[in-house]
């Protein structure tokens, strides 16, 4: 059977950000996003709209959802890597970089260029990626115009149809050129991996040469947030203060699963933050130690070129995913208040209906129609729960002929260590954050974190995540927070109990139940 006739779905790295089940409203919106991002990259660099064309359907299925849950099209997005140059040394580095643990290569559909075409093709995309960092600053820029424009623009008052006109403005202004993240990124793995070829023929573990980034964004907003704690902790009416004003401006759309719509941020329901704030400031001691972490600095020898290359791309990356939390931002508030009028005008039975919605069904479809559709959407959903989640699926013409469910243990286990260290302690098995959890010196185990995670790692001991990989979120804000880390564990959740003693390091990547509970 030939590789091209098949559709391979795998959730490495997507399920970082998109754990669990995901609403249709939010695959609405991410199946936008990453077709513009991909087609903006290839577009500004092949400069043919008629070649471009050819590639229509890929952009449109870079990522599918199954039964509720998101994956990559990977075969889609090989065949994009098939046509960039030395693409035969990139895939491996991407491979790795992206955790993804099957190396065979499944290409779709290829497309012959022109010589010419291919070295017009090759030689923009060399340029793009040398200046990846210059073009990120300039990104920057515009996402802060777009964000004033946002302010100035949206209110409750607005209309249905101004609501979708002020996205589609908001899409047009800022995600037509976000594939400058995409070039990024790519520029972060391919230095990551020169940095990590050159040291491992020297012996040396890559981890803790592309930590030490003090200004790291991720870590930003928890140090904003300890900080208040600290100095405000005890005031009465915490959500008056300023700073407390200005951090929801800035960080309110931080949180667990930001980028899922319908998920609850700082901002949708500030009363959130103000338990946070207290719950830091009700243990001085823990509060004190978890600013020290934050302060943590290590002095690491410079490798050169590569490994300041590294760290640039590794930067801008996390600059990107605050900035890309704060889009989620804007989009979720547009959603929420199309849903409030929707529900207003008794269309919908709650405003929050509206995350079962596609985008296209809230702009094109039969209002009269929405309450059963959605009503049918919470059935199907409800049993998506119930499923167990796959790391891959592979279907010939749309039929299921192989999938992997996360494997269970035996015995001891080998991971990917990214943060180097050794750690033994009591593992807490979470699969979404909770404040209320006490983890402090703690091994968290979980299936994967996103930046909403920065809140409880600070106070954690060292992480197990069944997902992930060098450049995954929880490798790169454990190194910064010094705490070992082993990534890519697969059924780590599974096998793990919370109450278990377990050893992990950092550095081999080795993992093992000291003492079960």
């Amino acid at each position: 059977m030939s590789k091209t006739e098949l559709t391979i779905l795998d959730n490495s790295n997507i399920v970082e950000s998109y754990p669990g089940i995901t609403l249709p409203l939010t695959y609405s919106f991410i199946k936008i996003a990453y077709s513009g991002v991909f087609k903006g990259v290839i577009g500004s660099n092949l400069k043919n709209d008629r070649v471009l064309a050819k590639f229509e359907n890929i952009f449109e299925n870079m990522i599918k959802s199954y039964k509720g849950r998101i994956y990559y099209c990977i075969n889609n997005w090989y065949s994009l890597i098939d046509f960039m140059p030395f693409s035969k040394k990139i895939t491996p580095i991407w491979q790795d970089m992206m955790g993804v643990q099957s190396s065979e290569i499944y290409i779709g559909k290829q497309y012959k260029f022109s010589f010419w075409q291919k070295i017009k093709l090759y030689w923009n995309l060399f340029k793009s990626g040398l200046h990846a960092p210059r073009d990120m600053k300039r990104l920057e820029r515009d996402f802060m115009d777009v964000q004033n424009y946002f302010n100035e623009t949206y209110n409750e008052n607005l209309s249905i149809k101004e609501l979708l006109v002020l996205f589609h403005e908001i899409e047009l202004k800022i995600l037509d050129k976000w594939y400058v993240t995409l070039i990024n990124d790519m520029y972060a793995f391919v230095w990551t991996g020169i940095l990590k070829r050159k040291l491992a023929n020297k012996g040396i573990d890559v981890a803790k040469y592309i930590s030490g980034i003090t200004s790291l964004e991720s870590l930003k907003p928890i140090r904003t947030l300890l900080k208040i704690a600290k100095e405000h902790g005890n005031d009465a009416d915490i959500l008056l203060n300023p700073e407390v004003q200005e951090y929801l401006k800035i960080y309110g759309d931080r949180a667990p699963n930001e980028l899922k719509l319908e998920c609850v941020t700082f901002r949708t329901e500030p009363i959130l933050l103000e338990r946070q704030i207290y719950e830091y400031a009700s243990d001085k001691k823990k509060l004190d130690e978890m600013i020290a972490n934050l302060e943590r600095k290590e002095s690491l020898p410079i490798k050169g070129y590569a490994q300041k290359r590294a760290q640039l791309g590794i930067k801008n990356r996390e600059i990107s995913r605050l900035n890309r939390s704060r889009i989620y931002g804007m989009v979720r508030q547009i959603f929420m208040q199309i849903g409030k009028l929707l529900f207003k005008q008794g269309y919908l039975n709650d405003w929050y209906d509206i995350f079962y919605l596609e985008i296209n069904e809230i702009e094109n479809g039969d209002y009269t129609t929405f309450k059963e559709l959605i009503k049918l959407r919470k059935i199907k959903y409800a049993e998506y729960e119930k499923l167990p989640p796959h790391t891959r699926l592979i279907f010939r013409e749309d039929k299921l002929i192989d999938e992997k469910i996360a494997a269970n243990w035996t015995g001891e286990f080998t991971g990917v260590g990214t943060s180097s260290g050794k750690v033994t302690g009591e593992a807490v098995v979470l699969e979404y954050p909770d404040s209320q959890v006490d983890v402090k010196g703690k091994i968290i185990v979980t299936k994967t974190t996103d930046p909403g995670w920065v809140f409880l790692l600070t106070m954690a001991s060292g992480i197990i995540a069944e997902k992930g990989s060098l450049l995954s979120h929880t490798a790169i804000v454990s190194r910064e927070l010094g705490i070992p880390a082993v990534v890519a564990v697969d059924g780590a959740t599974s096998v793990i109990k919370t109450g278990d003693i377990v050893k992990i390091d950092g550095d081999t990547g080795r993992v093992e139940i000291v003492k079960a509970n």
